[in-house]
């Protein structure tokens, strides 16, 4: 049955204030979006009679009066598709619209063949799997290492999966699967879960530091570091997309600098660009964690040596979302980018396979 869903200028907003603040109320969320009462109303009541959204009412307080109303994702509606691309392995979460991992893979990819034919055919018999599973998939979100540009959907190049040369993994990619599909790095995905896991908390800058230890395809370092830079709740990607690329200096001088070299040389630089930017929270995770408590140590260290009343020296964590935290994260990165102003979500439910929902 084809379902039609109002598209308003404010529509993208409100989905996404629901995203930032579950369990929010229609009045608290006009108050905080600047909208009036019945826009907001109207666009919600909307989302309720297409199943995306339910309400649960609020205990009622000793005051007496009537109890606000939350509005919650209805975790039935459909799910966004995760991956981290590895060098020998590709890692799959599919997350609901609570943010709940609702289903987990781990499957392995042809070393020989090219990165983007190896991780499609690795994925596509996985999709078949989740489409047998749940109603509706709104998004495919990739992560991978390497420099790339998430709006174009290009892979520049990967020293770890052995690209050389651009490949155009979103348009490829479209061949395969009828979902819109997002890319990008695989630091970036892990800030991208990190946001969704403290979206509700004041964590507005901070660091996400993916330890990695997947560089099967080429004689490659044994550790590798790569950075989500957040601020203002939001990824900074620099020009070119490089922001959170970190090369050691001995590795590309010619030496074969042992991890511990690494993790001193990238803690130095780490901590001054916190005080520098006033970063007060790093964050580390990735499937590299048997390095984890050196890094921690050695960025502690360089924290403790910096000098001055006004310096801040930024809280070291480890994050929640164990080896899973770039697949969750390439989830939560395809769920905002649905979710921007011209609301591409209305796309992905326009799609035959998911019903002809249109916005």
């Amino acid at each position: 049955m084809s379902i039609k869903l109002s598209r308003t200028t404010n529509t993208a907003g409100i989905i996404n204030s629901l995203w930032q603040s579950p369990g929010v109320s229609r009045i608290d969320m006009a108050m905080k979006l600047g909208l009036d009462k019945s826009t907001v109303t109207k666009t919600v009541n909307h989302l309720i009679d297409i199943g995306m959204i339910v309400e649960q009412p609020q205990a009622v307080s000793g005051k007496g009066g009537r109890p606000k109303v939350s509005l919650l994702f209805n975790a039935e509606f459909g799910v966004i598709i995760g991956v981290d691309v590895n060098s020998d392995a590709i890692k799959v979460s599919v997350i609901n619209l609570l943010g709940q991992v609702i289903y987990h893979d781990m499957i392995a990819i042809d070393t020989q063949a090219l990165i983007d034919k190896a991780v499609a055919d690795a994925l596509l018999p996985c999709i078949e799997t989740i489409q047998s599973l749940f109603s509706r998939i709104l998004a495919i979100g990739i992560g991978m290492p390497g420099l790339i540009d998430p709006d174009k959907g290009q892979l520049h190049v990967s020293h770890s999966l052995n690209a050389r040369s651009t490949i155009n993994f979103t348009s490829r990619f479209k061949r395969y699967f009828p979902y819109p599909v997002f890319i990008d790095n695989d630091a970036n995905c892990g800030a991208w879960g990190e946001l969704m896991q403290q979206r509700s908390l004041p964590f507005d800058h901070f660091l996400y530091v993916l330890l990695s230890t997947h560089h099967a395809r080429e004689l490659y370092h044994r550790l590798g570091i790569g950075v989500g830079v957040v601020l203002n709740r939001q990824l900074f990607y620099g020009e070119q997309f490089m922001a959170g690329q970190f090369n050691s200096q001995a590795l590309m001088q010619g030496a074969e600098p042992t991890p511990s070299v690494i993790i001193e040389e990238f803690s130095s630089l780490a901590v001054n660009v916190c005080s520098l930017m006033s970063i007060r929270r790093i964050v580390i995770g990735g499937n590299g964690m048997s390095f984890g408590s050196e890094l921690a140590a050695s960025l502690r260290k360089h924290s403790d040596n910096l000098a001055g009343s006004l310096i801040v020296k930024p809280n070291i964590e480890f994050s929640l979302l164990g080896p899973q935290a770039a697949a969750m994260g390439a989830a939560c990165m395809a769920w905002q980018k649905l979710l921007t102003p011209e609301l591409k979500l209305a796309e992905s439910l326009g799609l035959s396979e998911n019903g002809n929902l249109s916005i």
